[in-house]
């Protein structure tokens, strides 16, 4: 095969997968991250003009310096396919850390909700059931009052009785109220304590996504010099020039091995966002 078919079958890939994580982006609600698609893709292309031209240059040349241009554009082709590799892989990680956070979210938002609306609905049945016995006790308390202010003494002792009766049932049922009250507050508090602290893991991302943007800043800033250095090149090779197409290909070379250790340093810190999002999921109910 050819390299301009293997170059042109492997960036046909890369697109191909690229639309199948921006459709899944778009699917799962989370914005695209449209910057992991690097500047110089698009001007870096190994047609049949460019491996025609270099092969007339380097064989003009001969000798060592013909190998070495050989080899300096095929270091450098290995490197450009490694930045591809790197892309894919990030941005496929980056989609899926982002599912993620937004799913540990929304299961933040759902803590103890159950429990919770269990606890309601038994206080608002309790309120229910025992308010009768509430209203008829205030009725019967004002009813002994109203006996005393009369002085009648067989009334309010009777009447007397059955307050105390029913105040003991009264007491009773404000306990059995507020137990459970007491219940659904803890449960809220539990879950209030224990979204912040999920949250507190989280907000750990945002330092890396900090180094992260940092990172791609200085990658941009390789990624243009090594749209410039192709363009020198392709010029050298047009015009058969040895020594310049060999002194572009050695700086595209150095550009593009720093372009994929910057690659390597955003994928791993996206690896790290992963971990950070797993002991978050750890933490929940």
């Amino acid at each position: 095969m050819s390299k301009f078919k293997f170059f042109s079958t492997f960036r046909l890939k890369m697109k191909s997968s690229k639309f199948f994580v921006f459709a899944l982006a778009m699917f799962l609600g989370i914005t695209p991250l449209l910057v992991e698609n690097p500047a110089h893709a698009a001007s870096v292309e190994f047609t049949d003009s460019v491996n025609d031209q270099l092969n007339k240059t380097a064989t003009s040349a001969g000798g060592t310096q013909k190998t070495r241009i050989t080899k300096q554009y095929n270091d450098f082709s290995s490197q450009y396919k490694g930045i591809i590799s790197w892309d894919d892989k990030i941005s496929s990680l980056h989609y899926e850390n982002e599912a993620q956070v937004s799913t540990v979210r929304k299961q933040i938002k759902e803590i103890n909700d159950d429990k919770i609306t269990k606890l309601e609905t038994q206080v608002k049945e309790l309120k229910s059931k025992y308010q009768p016995l509430f209203d008829s006790y205030s009725s019967l308390t004002r009813q002994v009052a109203a006996a005393k202010k009369l002085k009648d003494k067989s009334l309010y002792k009777v009447l007397s009785v059955q307050a105390d009766v029913m105040r003991t049932a009264a007491t009773l049922a404000r306990q059995e109220i507020r137990t459970k009250q007491d219940s659904l507050t803890a449960a809220k508090k539990d879950k209030t304590n224990l979204a912040k602290k999920i949250r507190g893991v989280l907000a750990e991302i945002d330092p890396v996504k900090n180094k992260i943007k940092a990172e791609k800043s200085v990658l941009s800033g390789q990624s243009k010099l090594i749209t410039t250095e192709w363009t020198n090149f392709k010029a050298a090779i047009k015009k058969s020039d040895a020594d310049r197409t060999s002194d572009a290909l050695a700086r595209l070379l150095t550009l593009s091995t720093k372009a994929n250790s910057l690659k390597q340093n955003i994928y791993s810190m996206e690896v790290s966002i992963g971990n950070i999002i797993k002991r978050s999921k750890a933490l929940l109910p």
